[in-house]
């Protein structure tokens, strides 16, 4: 008898992103259809801006995305003269992404982020982490991602990760995410489809792995043993909107 393999809690986003699509949502985050919004947070751009600014990160060359959604934060860095990969687990946000992404010098590739062959990519100058790290919320996954970013970086390539982070406001997430859960640095949202792995059951209700909420420090010292140095740190505490931060961090491949 073949055995089911289970999916991973993070292949989940292809029923988001098949909602989005039905209703004409462009980009993660935004709250309804008839935005043009096509391109990155303001946030998101300023630190691309800074730490693509900085004499030590490339002006050009190859950049893949890992957890590319629909492509704004790729699109925005190829404006600037790279030429783009953008890998997601989500068929429907790789078609979202190539439709929205035309007369760019931009790829696109339905792909595991924690299970890719990276020899089959090739090297390149700009790794982005496009919020994706937050969504992997196993710790032998996490590693295998950053294994995976090290291998497919030229060596004194640039590694860029944007995530959610602690320290978090837990009566604040009390109220905000009212039909969700967390537990230790895992969030986890209602979900009844069987197929995936690491479902838990709340109250007599089945709920998935969504978020991966570690403290900023933590999260510093992943990247550090993977193989990078630091080099542009930016953290934004949780503020009356939300109940954790983000970290934006620009580090480079040391050479072992």
């Amino acid at each position: 008898m073949t055995k089911l393999i289970k999916k991973k809690p993070y292949e989940g986003h292809e029923v988001v992103y098949q909602r989005m699509k039905k209703k004409g949502i462009l980009v993660w985050g935004q709250k309804g259809s008839g935005s043009t919004g096509k391109s990155c947070h303001p946030e998101t751009n300023n630190f691309l801006k800074d730490v693509l600014s900085q004499p030590w990160a490339p002006k050009g060359g190859r950049v893949i995305e890992l957890g590319c959604g629909t492509g704004p934060i790729l699109r925005q860095v190829c404006k600037k003269g790279f030429s783009g990969v953008g890998i997601d687990v989500s068929k429907t946000a790789i078609a979202m992404a190539k439709d929205q992404s035309k007369g760019l010098d931009i790829k696109f590739r339905q792909a595991d982020v924690c299970n890719l062959n990276t020899k089959s990519f090739g090297k390149f100058d700009l790794v982005i982490d496009g919020l994706c790290l937050h969504c992997i919320t196993d710790i032998k996954d996490r590693k295998a991602y950053l294994d995976n970013v090290f291998n497919i970086l030229k060596d004194n390539g640039l590694f860029v990760s944007l995530t959610m982070c602690g320290p978090m406001d837990r009566k604040r997430f009390s109220k905000v995410c009212k039909s969700q859960k967390i537990t230790g640095k895992v969030v986890y949202v209602p979900f009844e489809d069987k197929s995936y792995e690491r479902l838990v059951k709340f109250d007599g209700k089945y709920y998935l792995p969504s978020r991966y909420i570690g403290h900023w420090k933590d999260i510093l010292g992943e990247v550090r043993r993977a193989g990078f140095e630091l080099k542009l740190i930016r953290y934004n505490a949780n503020n009356s909107k939300d109940f954790c931060g983000t970290l934006t961090v620009g580090a480079l491949k040391k050479n072992k």
